[in-house]
């Protein structure tokens, strides 16, 4: 081989190593444009997220508001099952009436049948005055108790109406607050 052989060897060995370099520096600046795009990118993404003392009070606020729900539940449950005691005592009542007064207790006591079972009643509308006096006299001890058995059903009525009233409110407010946790909890997601 001659010198001019070899000239031009070698500088077809230093071409494509130049080419090969290019090409690794072109690559590199591709690379390196795409991390400042991706870089741009985050940048805005974290410019448009709230400060991070709003996030912790937003978690705040959910926690407190996951914690009244909480509350919430168990005074509802609590109210739920004052309800079923009342409902059970009214069941237990109507039982020693059917044993003091007999099966039709409600008409020898002139007391109305509820409409429903459910249904609150109120005062007025659970005993009505008789238009006429009964038409048998009953003894004074007789009458005496029975007049306290529709004294202490007539407190019972208002004290469940009391309450049935009482957990409706609270029925009320807890749906409202789980609105408004649901509503803080997708706020809370989105600005995450």
């Amino acid at each position: 081989m001659g010198a001019d052989d070899l000239g031009m060897l070698k500088e077809g060995v230093e071409e494509t190593l130049e080419d090969n370099l290019r090409r690794q520096l072109l690559e590199k600046e591709r690379e390196n444009d795409k991390l400042r795009t991706q870089v741009q990118s985050l940048q805005t993404q974290l410019s448009q997220r709230p400060p991070l003392e709003e996030v912790q009070e937003l978690q705040k606020e959910y926690r407190n508001l996951e914690l009244i729900l909480e509350g919430t539940m168990k005074e509802n449950k609590r109210a739920m099952d004052e309800l079923q005691k009342g409902k059970d005592r009214e069941r237990l009542l109507e039982k020693e009436l059917t044993k003091i007064a007999g099966d039709n207790w409600q008409s020898n006591l002139e007391i109305p049948a509820m409409a429903t079972p459910f249904a609150p009643r109120t005062a007025a509308s659970f005993f009505q005055q008789p238009d006429a006096a009964p038409a048998a006299p009953k003894e004074g001890a007789s009458a005496a108790q029975i007049e306290q058995v529709r004294l202490l059903i007539l407190g019972m009525e208002q004290r469940m109406a009391a309450r049935e009233e009482a957990l409706k409110k609270e029925i009320a407010r807890a749906e409202e607050e789980g609105k408004n946790f649901k509503e803080l909890g997708r706020q809370v997601m989105s600005a995450k």
